[in-house]
């Protein structure tokens, strides 16, 4: 089940084996799958149809739908993950998705949000990056360490779109000087694991979202 992975670690060509051990799940940009296990494909929403056959042949352990901003984006990888198993000859809804969000949602109990739209989501990411890229931002914490209004808003609405939907929610990690109790807070603010961005970053995840806070 996707509710027990904690870690999620972006995979490079220069991710050791055994960092990759130590990641509940990996995260990759494109078939071939870096290693065998649990790994999470990234696409983007206009992602071609032969990608999208290709990434189900392997059998992901689900696909991150980028840039997504909607339940309707989820069911439209629905119908396309449905056409691509049905040719590939592999079992109807197998391949879950991941909604990878910059924040930008709608209200969590919208029409255009996320509850009910597909049986598939399991689960949503938010990506600070994302949303810097899109306002232009050079920072996205204040001085004493909080989030500035606009990360917070962004990423209390994928938290509470993610809890109203009834799916794991994780966020990308941060670097900085006190990485464990940042892991800490953000589980207790109801978290279920985090994207990280560098190997060493696994085990100070996973300790922190071993058990509730």
């Amino acid at each position: 089940m996707i509710g027990s992975l904690h870690s999620l670690l972006e995979w490079t060509e220069d991710t050791a084996a055994e960092e990759i051990a130590a990641a509940d799940a990996l995260v990759c940009r494109a078939p071939p799958l870096p290693a065998p296990g649990t790994c999470i494909v990234l696409v983007p929403a206009d992602e071609s149809e032969a990608t999208l056959r290709a990434a189900v042949r392997l059998k992901p352990f689900a696909l991150a739908l980028m840039g997504c901003r909607s339940g309707a984006d989820v069911q439209r990888l629905d119908v396309l993950l449905s056409v691509a198993e049905a040719i590939e000859g592999v079992a109807p809804g197998t391949t879950r998705i991941l909604a990878w969000t910059d924040g930008i949602l709608p209200a969590p109990f919208d029409d255009a949000g996320f509850d009910g739209k597909s049986a598939r989501l399991s689960g949503l990411v938010w990506d600070w990056r994302a949303l810097a890229r899109l306002l232009g931002a050079s920072r996205c914490r204040n001085d004493d360490g909080a989030w500035t209004h606009a990360f917070a808003s962004a990423r209390t609405a994928t938290l509470m779109s993610a809890k109203v939907a009834g799916v794991p929610v994780y966020e990308v990690a941060e670097g900085g000087s006190d990485f464990a109790a940042d892991c800490r807070r953000a589980r207790a603010d109801g978290f279920d694991g985090r994207v990280a961005v560098a190997a060493g970053q696994l085990a100070i995840i996973n300790q922190a979202f071993a058990s509730p806070p």
